[in-house]
């Protein structure tokens, strides 16, 4: 990468969202360097619908308990719930 193409990356990175830098930084950390800008995208989007969702499911945790504001419990059963939904254990292998 030449010294033109690295001041162009640092200027398309510092007018980034600080989420989708913490996305590439990520990517990078891991060696992901070559991907397409959508891929970007597609992570963000994802990642803002989780934690709405995580967040939301503990909102009504907490409403359910009668309480006025969240608390760790309150997120971390929404994130138990949310894996519980979103993946599967393994078949044993004593079938």
């Amino acid at each position: 990468m030449t010294e033109k193409d690295k001041s162009k990356v640092n200027i398309q990175t510092k007018h980034m969202p600080k989420d989708a830098q913490v996305i590439m930084s990520i990517m990078k950390e891991v060696g992901i360097t070559d991907y397409e800008p959508r891929v970007l995208n597609q992570l963000l989007e994802f990642t803002y619908r989780y934690v709405t969702c995580v967040l939301d499911d503990a909102r009504v945790f907490a409403n359910h308990a009668k309480k006025k504001t969240l608390d760790l419990d309150d997120v971390r059963l929404a994130v138990q719930m949310q894996l519980d939904k979103s993946f599967t254990n393994p078949p044993p292998r004593e079938v």
